[in-house]
């Protein structure tokens, strides 16, 4: 249509749903969707905490871009309704509609119903439109980064943020301490950044990022109950540690009481301190992303953070060995399972000295 630009407008408050997520992130993937894209621009005047209608949008538009041919851009599924909106024929003077096709909506009926209403209406030559963001939004429960539907640096926002999933942050402040709270915080954000790095499932990083620590709070005798009670396979060595106990009871308590069941997920939350032979590529970037997080200090940090932008094998390497010294100096016994993740990854990596997560996701 010869457009000179095209600006999205999010609604602070949506009139017909309650919005998932707030309007200041729904206004930030849209810069990220926008940045590089010429042409396509971002206005906020509707984030406002109150209703706002089309015409009130159209009004302050007309106010920025004085003597402006206005177009309203809409999806098929939207023109039975446009005559109902508020102050609809002041709408139809102020500007005309463009609407792309909908699966399900005979677009070019509705316009020409629109038309006999007084609009002035466009169908806009394009292939049948069969996404939605409703579809989207599932596919993001669902723990998928909706591939081919989001741009990756949009899917790594709203997993390093946990948008449109459940408030775990909320849940877990019954659960852990300020401080661990800022902690798990800040391992989901690493976590998916490492999962965009490396090629892996940015939403199951985040869930699995955020969940790591659920159980860390616990005292040692409940760790112990859990464990008892739900049967699980501990080493021997692990009973009286807490630091070794609440990884595998952190996975039992993440999928009974915050509804995890995938696997991968569950996975990384067990092994996080740990770690084990043939752990998979969303293992790694938790166990790495658990040590490197904003909020850690100690010697040798900007090294691991450097090897994990690279490889995460050769960073989690350099953390179970560093590990494994500091236990020696101490007197203390070594994982069993982390001695027989050292022994895996030191194979792998001379394997494929290149990475090989991807292929693992």
């Amino acid at each position: 249509m010869k457009l000179d630009t095209v600006v999205f407008l999010p609604f602070g408050r949506p009139l017909i749903r309650q919005a998932e997520a707030a309007g200041d992130h729904r206004a930030a993937m849209i810069r990220l969707t926008i940045a590089h894209s010429p042409g396509l621009s971002l206005d906020e005047a509707d984030l406002l905490d109150r209703p706002r209608y089309a015409v009130d949008t159209v009004c302050h538009l007309r106010q920025r871009y004085p003597g402006a041919q206005l177009v309203y851009i809409v999806g098929a599924d939207k023109l039975a309704d446009i005559p109902f909106w508020k102050d609809a024929p002041a709408l139809f003077e102020l500007c005309e509609f463009a609407a792309f096709p909908r699966a399900g909506y005979e677009a070019g009926a509705l316009c020409e119903a629109l038309r006999q209403q007084g609009a002035r209406v466009t169908l806009v030559p394009s292939e049948l439109m069969t996404m939605s963001s409703g579809q989207i939004r599932a596919q993001l429960r669902l723990l998928s980064d909706a591939p081919g539907r989001l741009l990756p640096q949009v899917a790594e926002y709203i997993a390093a943020r946990g948008l449109y999933q459940p408030d775990y942050e909320r849940m877990l402040r019954q659960a852990l301490l300020p401080a661990r709270l800022r902690h798990a915080q800040g391992t989901r954000q690493t976590a998916v950044h490492l999962a965009r790095l490396h090629h892996l499932p940015m939403q199951k990083a985040g869930v699995a990022g955020i969940l790591h620590d659920c159980a860390k709070n616990m005292e040692l005798a409940r760790l112990q109950a859990i464990a008892r009670q739900a049967r699980l396979d501990i080493p021997p060595e692990h009973l009286g540690s807490n630091a070794l106990l609440h990884g595998p009871v952190g996975a039992q308590v993440a999928r009974l009481r915050y509804h995890i069941s995938d696997t991968q997920v569950l996975d990384a939350i067990r092994y996080h301190t740990t770690g084990r032979a043939g752990m998979g590529g969303l293992e790694l970037a938790v166990f790495v992303a658990d040590a490197i997080e904003p909020g850690r200090r100690y010697p040798g940090l900007d090294k691991v953070r450097a090897q994990a932008e690279k490889d995460l094998r050769l960073a989690a390497l350099t953390l179970l060995t560093g590990s494994q010294s500091i236990i020696k100096t101490k007197g203390q016994v070594n994982s069993p399972l982390s001695a027989q993740a050292i022994t895996d990854l030191r194979a792998r990596l001379r394997r494929h000295p290149l990475g090989e997560l991807a292929a693992q996701a």
